[in-house]
């Protein structure tokens, strides 16, 4: 396994916990989204993969429950839709046209 994968996914498991308190696994993968996304252009991981990964590292969900390679997706995909909304609301508004004045 890549060292740059295998100590992200390391700190990825620790990040769940603070001082024995839970931190929201959206705010976990929020901090690590660009990590995520140069880490699965140039891995070639699936979901699944990274799953499987942060399972062996520990990670869990707040429940106890392991982190599934659909809520590592959905969580993702919510992300970059937050993102792409973030961008397109701080562009300045398209300019308006005269209407032939």
């Amino acid at each position: 396994m890549d060292e740059d994968f295998k100590s992200w996914v390391e700190r990825f498991a620790a990040q769940l916990t603070v001082d024995g308190e839970r931190v929201p696994f959206e705010r976990v993968l929020a901090y690590h989204f660009d990590e995520i996304t140069k880490l699965r252009a140039t891995s070639g991981l699936t979901w699944r993969s990274m799953a499987s990964l942060l399972a062996r590292a520990g990670a869990r969900r707040a429940d106890g429950g392991l982190i599934s390679a659909d809520q590592l997706r959905v969580g993702y995909a919510r992300l970059a839709r937050r993102g792409e909304k973030a961008t397109e609301q701080s562009q300045p508004p398209a300019a308006e046209s005269s209407g032939g004045l």
